[in-house]
């Protein structure tokens, strides 16, 4: 077999071979003559090298040897090579350079060319390309059906609505959870790191009011916090201590708290706390546990303890053959209509959706749960995912104005695609609609009741019984532009919305996606932004 370093020599060696026919004389006009121009063209050395090789070694030769075949004898201006092959219904160069190259190898090697099946072989594959395509295109129009009769026809109220300036972005880290405690929010903050920690998150935090800073968190009876999770006010925490092993405490502002010991617990290097449809449910790298008072029951086991890469992104070094069968590092997951959901970043810096039957056999990606039968091929990223006030669930994207809702029987419905609140037939997220203040914000949301709030790159608004209705902008400061928002200065004042909360006096909290936490500061004429600091004082929770 030739070696592969010796074979990416070989097609800069032989693309310079071939500019000998760069004269339209020197063309020939079929696959014989251009058989004999080769072996009379190439050195002796060349050629052995072709000849000792494999024909699965031909395929490296493609793009140097066979670029400067399809360049220097005119397979894509039709020359009287290229007629040859047409009148033998190959029509693309990339095939006539491929039935070249593997007739010289044929040749050199004493064994027929099978011509004819190597024509068949292209023609069988384009058809198969054909059908595909044609497949698509009615597929494209079943989507467009199922778009438009899953469209919930939301309408904005009004664009009118206070500005609110952005500031520079802070120095500080992934916001992966906001949960409602005592007046305030408990914000959970992660940062990206190569090296595994069995604790997913970088530190918890609590801010009392819109006013104040963020204050390292304490729990009594928690040597270390790795997870939380906050249930009708009601906060439970994952704790492990060096010899006592893993507990639940649970603590309610103003009461005293209770703890309790996890028994039978597996041994594992990490457990995750989740949210359950009838209480808490405690996620392992490979099997899931309802959990009360303390004993674990499992509902869920993987088939193995680990998974192929790349599922979704692994923090231990380097990319690895293999990962944990559940995620480890990702928001709280969540039990829903006989299934879990998980939001887990994946190896792009993004953020992506898996589902888990509890009565099938692996996850489910985004893509099966939404994309494939709404949108086709289409590289959609989630961002957020809460329960309504009627039991249905919302999920946000971040970029693409995508807001999705499933309810318990699993029905499926759009409330904005691509930033329309409106059914299209075809749509482009690159060619969103001029004003930029008609954009539905879908990465974060917050429900209160029968209302939803909504936070994207432009702003927040509300919704109530259809009607959208927007609350704040954000905007600039003045001589920056909004576009392109990826470069600088622009991207210095981008926002990320990936969580939401709401303040009793009106104000609003945003987790970003990169860059920590905004306060939207109410005031008597609008809204001001600002960053909270964190503070050297800790919060302590008895």
């Amino acid at each position: 077999m030739i070696n592969r370093l010796v074979i990416f020599v070989l097609t800069i060696i032989l693309l310079s071979c071939t500019s000998v026919a760069t004269n339209p004389s020197n063309v020939p006009s079929t696959l014989d003559e251009a058989i004999i121009q080769l072996k009379t063209t190439l050195s002796e050395d060349d050629l052995n090298l072709i000849k000792n090789g494999s024909e699965a070694d031909l395929a490296m030769l493609h793009h140097g040897f066979g670029t400067g075949l399809r360049n220097s004898w005119g397979l894509w201006s039709g020359s009287s090579l290229s007629r040859w092959f047409n009148q033998k219904g190959i029509d693309h160069p990339d095939d006539m350079s491929g039935i070249i190259i593997l007739s010289l190898y044929r040749d050199l090697r004493g064994v027929p060319r099978n011509l004819d099946e190597q024509i068949q072989y292209y023609k069988a594959y384009w058809e198969e390309v054909r059908n595909a395509d044609k497949h698509e295109a009615e597929l494209d129009l079943v989507r467009s059906k199922r778009r438009k009769e899953a469209m919930l026809k939301w309408e904005w109220s009004t664009n009118s609505a206070p500005e609110a300036v952005l500031p520079l972005q802070p120095e500080f880290h992934d916001i992966w959870g906001l949960e409602p405690y005592a007046s305030g929010y408990l914000v959970v903050v992660k940062k990206w790191r190569k090296s595994f920690s069995s604790i997913w998150h970088d530190g918890v935090y609590f801010l009392s009011s819109a006013t104040a800073n963020l204050r390292p968190v304490k729990v009594e009876g928690c040597p270390e916090i790795h997870d939380l999770v906050v249930v009708e006010k009601v906060a439970s925490w994952l704790c492990k201590g060096p010899d006592e092993g893993w507990s639940i405490v649970s603590t309610t502002y103003n009461s005293k708290s209770t703890k309790r010991f996890l028994k039978s617990v597996p041994e594992q290097r990490w457990l995750r706390l989740g949210k359950g449809e009838t209480g808490l449910i405690v996620v392992s790298p490979d099997a899931i546990y309802s959990e009360s008072s303390g004993e674990l029951y499992k509902i869920y086991q993987a088939s193995s303890p680990t998974r192929e890469y790349p599922i979704f992104d692994h923090d231990e070094g380097s990319r690895t053959e293999t990962e944990y069968f559940f995620p480890h590092r990702s928001s709280t997951p969540l039990e829903y209509n006989g299934a879990i959901y998980f939001q887990v970043e994946d190896t792009g810096n993004e953020t992506d959706l898996y589902r888990l039957p509890l009565k099938g056999s692996d996850l489910e990606g985004f893509d099966k749960i939404f994309v494939d039968d709404y949108i086709g091929n289409w590289l959609i990223h989630t961002s957020n995912y809460a329960l309504g006030s009627e039991g249905e669930l919302w999920i946000g994207t971040p970029q693409n104005g995508t807001l999705v809702k499933i309810n318990e029987n699993g029905e499926l419905q759009i409330a904005a695609l691509f930033n329309s609140l409106e059914h299209v037939d075809s749509f482009d997220d690159r060619n969103k609609t001029e004003n930029w203040k008609t954009h539905l914000p879908t990465a974060a949301i917050h429900v209160k009741g029968n209302t939803m709030f909504l936070a994207g790159t432009n702003g927040i608004a509300k919704v109530e019984e259809g009607q959208v209705t927007p609350i704040v902008y954000f905007v600039y400061p003045n001589g920056v532009n909004r576009a392109p928002y990826t470069s600088r200065p622009q991207y210095d004042y981008h926002i990320k919305p990936q969580r939401l909360g709401l303040f009793d006096d009106g104000s609003f909290i945003i987790g970003d996606r990169f860059d920590g936490v905004y306060i939207i500061k109410r005031v008597e004429n609008g809204y001001e932004i600002y960053l909270p600091s964190v503070s050297k004082n800790s919060y302590s929770i008895n």
